[in-house]
This record gives C-alpha cells, sequence and structure tokens, in this order.
C-alpha cells in the first residue's frame, strides 16, 4: 500500500507543486505590483484606448431621454469596465494633465466634446475594489487595479468610469519590458526550485553510485530524495550489499583454494622426502580431492549465472523425475496433481540445486527424505524435509556462506567442501527464486524453496 507521504515525495508531485506554487507566486507578484506606480506606465494606455468610447457614452447620457441611462450604462458595462453615475465628484479624485492629454489627443470628431469639461483620475489598488465587492456595490470590478476617471456632465451630474488595464497591456512598450523581466525572474527561481527538488537528489545519487563503481561497496547509498531516487538508492544499496557479499566469497574462494592445494602439495613433499617411490595410488586421492575443490569452486563462481540453455520448465513434472532418478528413497507429493507451474530456467542448474539439496537431506538426516510441493498465495513452493538433528537457529543462514560447515571441519569425508547449499541458493536466484532453512517442530530441517508467481510463464 502506498503512503501519503511517499505520494507527495514523488518527483512528478513535487514537480507539479513547484509549478502550480510558481504561477501562484507569479499572479500574486502581478498583483502587487499593480498596485504600486508601475500602474502609471499602464493606464495611460487604458486612457488613450477608450477615449472614442468614454466620448461617444458621454454624448449618449446627454442626448437620450432619462429613462434610457440605465440600459446605456449597462450595455456600457462589461469585465473590465464599469460605468455609473453620481451627483458629485467622489474624494481621492485628481487632475492629472498626462492622462488628460490621452483623452484630448485622440484622433475622432466625438473627442473633442471632452475638451471644455472638468475630469478627475484615480487609481484604484486590489483593496479598494474588493471593498466596493464587499459592500455590494453595484460598481464592483473584479480585477487587481483600475483607473477612476470622473467626467463633469452638462447637467452637473459626475459620470464615474472604472477601467482595468488588462487588455491594454501589451501595448505599452514598457510594460511588455516589466513583464518579460517577470518572466525571466519567475523562469529563474523556478529552475533553482527545480534543481533543488531534482537535480541535487541526482548528484547526490550519482555521486554515491561513483563510489561503488570504484569498488567503495563499504559506503550506502544515502535513501534521501524524491520516492523515484529513493527506490532507487534501495536498489543500489541491494546491489551494493551484492557486491560485497560476491567480492568476499571471492576472496574466501581463493583462500581455500590456495589452502587446499597448499595442503595436498605439501602431502605430496612428504611423501616425497621419505626418498622412496610414491605410487599413483598413493597420490590419487590428494589428486582427486583438489579436483573435486576446484570444480565446486568453479561451480559456485558460475553459479549465479547459468550460460545453460533456458527452456520451459514444468516443475511439478521435473521435480517428479528428480525424485524418482535419486540414487536413494525420496518421498515425493504435491498437493493437486492438476497443478502446473512453468517457468523458463536451465535445466541442469536446476537439477543440481535440488540434487543438493536432497544430497544435504541425507548426509544429515536418518534416511527419512521428502520432496513435496505446494502453492501458497500463487507461489510455487518446493520443500525438501529430513529428520536429522537440525541446526541452532543462529546457523540457519551462515550455513550458505562459502566452506562454512557446522561441525567446523574442512574434510571431504565428513560433508564435502561447504559449498552444496551456497550453490543451491545462488542458482534459486538465478531463475528469480528464494532458498531458505527452517526447523521441523517434530525435529529435522526443511529447505523451502519459492518461485514467485510473477517469473511464472
Amino acid at each position: 500500500m502506498v503512503r501519503l507521504s511517499d505520494v507527495f515525495s514523488s518527483i512528478i508531485v513535487r514537480v507539479m507543486g513547484l509549478t502550480v506554487s510558481g504561477i501562484i507566486l507569479l499572479f500574486l507578484l502581478l498583483i502587487a505590483l499593480m498596485q504600486t506606480p508601475f500602474t502609471n506606465l499602464v493606464f495611460p494606455s487604458v486612457v488613450e484606448e477608450n477615449a472614442v468610447s468614454i466620448a461617444e457614452l458621454v454624448w449618449l447620457l446627454e442626448n437620450v431621454p432619462e429613462e434610457m441611462e440605465p440600459f446605456i450604462l449597462s450595455a456600457y458595462t462589461g469585465s473590465e469596465r464599469l460605468a455609473s453615475v453620481s451627483d458629485s465628484f467622489e474624494n481621492g479624485l485628481q487632475l492629472r494633465a498626462e492622462l488628460r492629454a490621452e483623452l484630448d489627443s485622440a484622433d475622432s470628431d466625438v473627442t473633442g466634446r471632452l475638451r471644455n469639461r472638468e475630469i478627475r483620475f484615480r487609481n484604484l489598488g486590489a483593496l479598494a475594489l474588493r471593498r466596493d465587492a464587499d459592500f455590494g456595490s453595484n460598481e464592483a470590478l473584479d480585477a487587481a487595479s483600475a483607473i477612476h476617471i470622473a467626467i463633469e456632465l452638462e447637467d452637473g451630474r459626475v459620470l464615474n468610469l472604472k477601467l482595468a488595464p488588462s487588455a491594454s497591456l501589451p501595448g505599452q512598450p514598457r510594460g511588455i519590458l516589466v513583464a518579460i523581466t517577470l518572466l525571466v525572474l519567475f523562469a529563474l527561481i523556478f529552475s533553482y526550485s527545480l534543481s533543488s527538488v531534482m537535480l541535487r537528489p541526482v548528484q547526490n545519487l550519482e555521486r554515491d553510485a561513483e563510489r561503488i563503481g570504484l569498488a567503495e561497496v563499504d559506503t550506502d547509498v544515502s535513501e534521501s530524495g524524491p520516492l523515484e531516487l529513493r527506490r532507487i538508492a534501495v536498489a543500489l544499496n541491494r546491489m551494493r550489499f551484492r557486491l560485497a557479499n560476491l567480492i568476499r566469497e571471492r576472496e574466501q574462494i581463493m583462500v581455500a583454494i590456495a589452502h587446499d592445494i597448499r595442503t595436498g602439495l605439501t602431502r605430496l613433499r612428504l611423501r616425497m622426502s621419505d626418498g622412496r617411490t610414491i605410487t599413483e595410488k598413493e597420490i590419487e586421492s590428494d589428486l582427486n580431492q583438489m579436483e573435486s575443490l576446484v570444480t565446486d569452486m568453479l561451480a559456485y563462481a558460475r553459479a549465479e549465472n547459468p550460460k545453460g540453455p533456458r527452456e520451459l520448465i514444468e516443475l511439478n513434472t521435473f521435480l517428479a523425475k528428480i525424485a524418482e532418478t535419486a540414487p536413494f528413497e525420496v518421498a515425493y507429493s504435491k498437493t493437486r496433481s492438476t497443478d502446473c507451474f512453468e517457468i523458463a530456467g536451465d535445466p541442469i542448474a536446476l537439477r543440481r540445486l535440488f540434487e543438493n539439496l536432497l544430497d544435504n537431506a541425507r548426509s544429515y538426516g536418518n534416511g527419512q527424505i521428502s520432496l513435496r510441493t505446494i502453492f501458497e498465495d500463487k507461489n510455487f513452493v518446493v520443500w525438501v524435509e529430513d529428520n536429522g538433528p537440525g541446526l541452532p537457529e543462529d546457523q540457519l543462514e551462515n550455513v550458505f556462506e562459502p566452506f562454512y560447515r557446522q561441525d567446523s571441519s574442512r574434510s571431504r569425508q565428513t560433508g564435502g567442501s561447504g559449498l552444496g547449499l551456497g550453490i543451491a541458493r545462488a542458482i534459486a536466484r538465478a531463475h528469480g527464486a528464494s532458498l531458505k532453512l527452517e526447523n521441523r517442530p517434530a525435529g529435522g530441517l526443511s529447505a523451502i524453496v519459492s518461485f514467485p508467481e510473477a517469473i511464472r510463464t
């Protein structure tokens, strides 16, 4: 089950969060900017672009019957402008020559009618517009800022216009420059944030992985950062653990080869030092022991990467043949005769896996060996059981180590080289399966090989 904390630590969610947060921040920044003197760069363009429509609205209001005024004002009102009539000028309105010049400079016959009128202006910020909306004013405008234009009519009343600048911003070169600057600033901040979220953890992961490549396998990869990178780090740590074990096992193999060959050669030298002729029979056992050990070591080294061709193997049938051809009695059973579990595997390697387990059960059991298969949660599980003395719980994993023997002996007559179980586990892993040992409640040992449903063909 995916935890909520893992979802929010995902790279995709982080990038989406940064993007949404950045857009919101950009809008908030633009809104804040519209409450500053920056609006003085924008409003002249608003006034100029609306000069003709303002003059026409004044002419209509002064030349139509009074009962038509509400319809005219309503028709003029839109998403970016509001119009209303009051008895006098509101407080805060000012005469502003630069804005009045924009009205007078418009190239139209109707705009000339505004030249002799009193016209006042006021910048409206978001708070002022918000207050209009909160008090239920019919003049509420949903914008970040607006320009309030108040024009005196012939009858002494005042026409109040509120125009938002959003539609006029692209027409101002300085406004465009400011907008581009804001976008560049936003892109830089967003890139830096994205770098902190993604690139730094990736660089840390790259550095840790490089250490593994340089054989520094004793140092853990930091499992931090976004969820996807943590999963990669976990996989790298598993690989690092296997590499560390592989290096240690190869060192053990080399030490064991040197030890056993040196032991055999020492025995041969001792025999030669007697000054008598040595027969082939006298050295044959030493040579056979060294050859057998080297063969087991090569098998162990190759077990995790079988070179044989892969075939489709139905495990129940395959195991039944192994039990039938074993040189000792093996009791074979399966849960249902109709059950089958087919995988792609190396039949020679898999045969060696189960023969090693059966030989181990024969060596340490009391002659009663069983081989049975069951299904557990769709996984195919093989049990190889004996009725021997079992193992201490703290040694159930140690016996998979190369050359580990419970009796601490290296004698071939008392149990072999100690590589059999290690080879069996390596083959199981190479086929996507797992191998573990458990003590039986009634006495004896169980070797359990589990083939997951995922590798089933």
